[in-house]
């Protein structure tokens, strides 16, 4: 049942796919809705499956099945506020088109004359901007009331764009508004947490990969040297760890990274397959409880890492893009980032971190408990950014 409040768009997720899940960005997507939903605001969000959205959500949905932009056009022009974010807004490796995408709810918004926000974005470095994207993220993101980064380098980078030092605040991801149903680490356990993904295809394409599968032209670089560094890596863990191996596909569907199956794929070349279990749930809150029972996470997305920290497992993470590596930095992790996999050589260093983080997490855990208490206390800056600039009547 909607409330009289302020109406707010926002573009920053969407059931776009009938079948399938991205964990991550629910998770940001479902801590928004907490953070906004005591201002007692009325909130459109796209969807590919409106009685699947509102069965979970309090929200307005707005089908995306024939025409996503024209959906989109429908939630800007119903709404009063527009806001992208949270995630990552602007990076030109996966595709050439991924940043005139995310940058468009701005542009429509500018067009109608609504207010827009950017919520806890994170902005590649410049060796993952085109040079023409560098143009567009000012304008667009300089026509904001306001804008949260979730880390210090995007914040450095607008600022170096022109954007007003007032307007960009660095709070934190989004999903650090859920840090406070968890108890933080260390987590007694014989589970390592595993969330791998197949990254090859990030080649700075024109089109993404959902419309390259769509097309049937998606690259087909053969992952087997990757998914046999991964066994190796795992089995060599379960006899060193005498642990068990949960597998979390973070991304899945038809159309998307396919998570699941690289789990699946990985287990088969692995010696010691009977002591691994795939997630299997499309429930958030069951899929981050199952997270919370491992006692080391080792991620590939973002995301295993930022949930890692908020749930209690220690994370190791082997990130695709530097937005992975700015979050372990920023939490005080930095030892803990991994090399993509390959050869023997890195399944003898990579086996070496895990172990010492799964052997000394107690310890470790004593300062990566204040970071994730800092950040913890930056989420709140989103909502009060929001508030402040947007609805200053409903601080």
């Amino acid at each position: 049942m909607e409330t009289s409040g302020p109406r707010v768009f926002t573009a920053s997720w969407g059931q776009l796919e009938s079948e399938g899940s991205n964990v991550g960005d629910e998770a940001i997507f479902a801590a928004q809705i907490r953070q906004l939903g005591g201002l007692g605001i009325r909130l459109g969000v796209l969807s590919a499956d409106p009685r699947r959205t509102t069965e979970r959500y309090p929200v307005k949905p707005f089908r995306t099945r024939g025409s996503r932009l024209l959906g989109m056009l429908r939630g800007i022009a119903w709404a009063e506020y527009v806001i992208v974010g949270g995630g990552e807004l602007v990076q030109d490796v996966s595709s050439l088109l991924y940043t005139p995408f995310n940058l468009l709810p701005l542009r429509m918004a500018w067009w109608l004359g609504k207010p827009a926000f950017a919520w806890s974005v994170g902005i590649g470095k410049r060796e993952e901007l085109a040079s023409w994207s560098l143009p567009q993220l000012r304008t667009c993101l300089g026509r904001c009331r306001g804008v949260t980064v979730r880390d210090q380098p995007s914040r450095s980078l607008l600022i170096s764009l022109g954007l007003r030092e007032d307007r960009v605040v660095r709070a934190s991801d989004s999903a650090f508004a859920m840090a406070g149903d968890y108890r933080p680490g260390p987590v007694d356990s014989d589970v390592l947490g595993f969330a791998p993904r197949n990254v090859l295809n990030r080649r700075g394409k024109l089109l993404p990969l959902e419309l390259r599968k769509k097309l049937g032209i998606e690259d087909r670089i053969d992952p087997t040297p990757t998914r046999r560094s991964w066994a190796r890596l795992l089995d060599g863990l379960v006899e060193s760890l005498d642990c068990r191996i949960r597998l979390f596909p973070f991304h899945t569907g038809s159309l998307s990274n396919a998570d699941d199956r690289e789990c699946m794929d990985i287990v088969a070349m692995m010696t010691h397959s009977d002591r691994t279990e795939l997630v299997e749930t499309s429930d958030l809150g069951k899929f981050i409880d199952l997270m919370s029972g491992c006692r080391v996470m080792l991620a590939v997305p973002l995301h295993g890492s930022i949930l890692s920290v908020i749930c209690g497992a220690f994370p190791v993470a082997v990130p695709y893009a530097t937005k992975g590596e700015r979050f372990m930095r920023q939490v005080g992790l930095g030892d803990f980032v991994l090399p993509a996999p390959g050869g023997e050589g890195w399944v003898k260093s990579a086996g070496s971190t895990v172990e010492y983080a799964w052997t000394k997490c107690d310890r470790l855990w004593e300062s990566l408990r204040t970071k994730r208490s800092e950040e913890a206390d930056l989420c709140e800056l989103n909502l009060r950014h929001f508030a402040s600039t947007c609805l200053p009547g409903r601080r």
